[in-house]
Order: C-alpha cells, then sequence, then structure tokens
C-alpha cells in the first residue's frame, strides 16, 4: 500500500477529493430517492469535507490552505444544492 500513495503520491489532504465529492456528486444528480440512509450519507459528506476544510485552513504551507477553502467551498456549495433540491 505504501508504494501505491509513493507511485500516485497521494496524502492524507487528498482523501475528501476521492471520498465525499463523488459520493456527493452521485447523490445530487443520481436519480435516488431521498430516504433516511442517504440523506444521513448526504450530511455525513457535507460535515467531513467541513471537518476537513477547518483543519486544513490551519495549515502551514499554501497547498494545505488552498485545499482547505476548497473543502469548505465544496461543503457550502453541497449544502446550499441540498437544501435546494430538499425545498423544491
Amino acid at each position: 500500500m505504501k508504494k501505491f500513495f509513493e507511485k500516485w503520491k497521494l496524502d492524507a489532504l487528498h482523501v475528501p477529493l476521492v471520498t465525499a465529492y463523488p459520493a456527493g456528486f452521485w447523490l445530487l444528480l443520481g436519480s435516488v430517492e431521498w430516504h433516511a440512509t442517504t440523506l444521513t450519507l448526504y450530511i455525513l459528506c457535507i460535515i467531513f469535507l467541513s471537518f476537513s476544510g477547518f483543519v486544513e485552513t490551519g495549515g502551514d504551507s499554501g497547498k494545505e490552505i488552498f485545499f482547505g477553502y476548497v473543502y469548505l467551498t465544496g461543503a457550502l456549495f453541497f449544502s446550499i444544492a441540498g437544501l435546494w433540491m430538499w425545498l423544491i
């Protein structure tokens, strides 16, 4: 597993990009019905992006701060889009 991370240069900073964003877009754009389970998964995606964003914006390097703001912007987008779809 270590060789995989070294080869593709993935670190913990990129985990929300490959987990929360695809799941959020799948729930947002897919043809799934909004039941308790899917709604909980959607809320967990938003919370995970928010937590990751708040942690990364406190980082030292510019890369961490940039990704922190990307995650916070994604959480805001998913929150607004989910609320919009729920109201309509």
